[in-house]
């Protein structure tokens, strides 16, 4: 979702609406009566943030280990859902018992912010299954400006990266990929540029010497306009045949990545 120049990945927002959904949530019971719930469901929410994001980077201290200040970067994706409903489940018991809050009035709140995250992400992939688009037959021009048709990659599970060299989340995950195309040969990564001249490409390519394979320029957005991109970075994961399986929005750091390669061998 963009809102003017800053992109929102949608599960970030959902989550975001969750918590709004929450506070609200709190509030209305508040003004029904009773002590205050904003310390308490603060601290419930915070304790399963965090939560989520710890056992998610304890689950793979792999793909942190070369980078591990990574593990900081908390607005990047990289979470464990059921960790966290678990901690701010605990939390809000431990406020339930040591300063007698009445169960009903502190997990409603969360009930309530939990429901409506969970239902935005079911509907949206629901919505994102029906209206999946394949590896497109739209043809783009590798940097000696010979015309490369995209569909022709099939055959091998496909990492298709929308980037610019003026945008700084594209910037900071390049190594990352670059890492990853040499560490999975078997997979088609595809930097498709977006409608910069030849030359900027070239330009930056040799400035962060990036040794990339499949650098694409794609000089009018048309790949972009197909899918429907709303910013940039975006990174689509298609199979082997050529089907989409995922798609991220914004900065991808190695651990992300690596959970999408392995989701798209586990397709082969």
């Amino acid at each position: 979702m963009a809102l003017g120049p800053v992109v929102i990945a949608l599960p970030r927002l959902f989550l975001l609406l969750g918590v709004i959904a929450a506070l609200l949530t709190a509030r209305l019971l508040e003004r029904r009566g009773g002590a205050s719930l904003e310390r308490p469901l603060w601290w419930s929410l915070l304790g399963g943030l965090l939560a989520a994001r710890l056992v998610y980077v304890l689950t793979h201290l792999t793909d942190f280990r070369e980078q591990p200040w990574q593990a900081l970067f908390v607005w990047q994706d990289g979470y464990a859902p059921l960790a966290g409903i678990a901690a701010a489940a605990t939390a809000a018991l431990w406020f339930i018992y040591r300063h007698s809050y009445r169960p009903q009035r502190l997990l409603a709140p969360l009930l309530v912010g939990l429901t409506a995250w969970g239902g935005l992400n079911a509907v949206h992939d629901a919505l994102r299954r029906a209206t999946d688009k394949p590896l497109p037959a739209l043809t783009v021009e590798d940097l000696q400006g010979v015309p490369v048709t995209l569909d022709s990659f099939r055959g091998q599970p496909v990492v298709l990266n929308l980037w610019a060299s003026w945008c700084p989340p594209c910037r900071r995950e390049m190594p990352t990929l670059a890492a990853a195309q040499q560490s999975h040969p078997a997979v088609h990564f595809l930097f498709v540029n977006q409608a910069e001249a030849p030359a900027t490409v070239r330009q930056y390519l040799s400035i962060e010497q990036l040794q990339l394979r499949n650098v694409l320029l794609d000089l009018h957005g048309r790949v972009g306009d197909h899918f429907s991109a709303p910013g940039l970075p975006t990174t689509l994961f298609f199979d082997a045949d050529g089907k989409l399986a995922h798609t991220h929005l914004g900065e991808l750091s190695s651990a992300r990545l690596g959970d999408y390669l392995r989701a798209l061998q586990r397709r082969r």
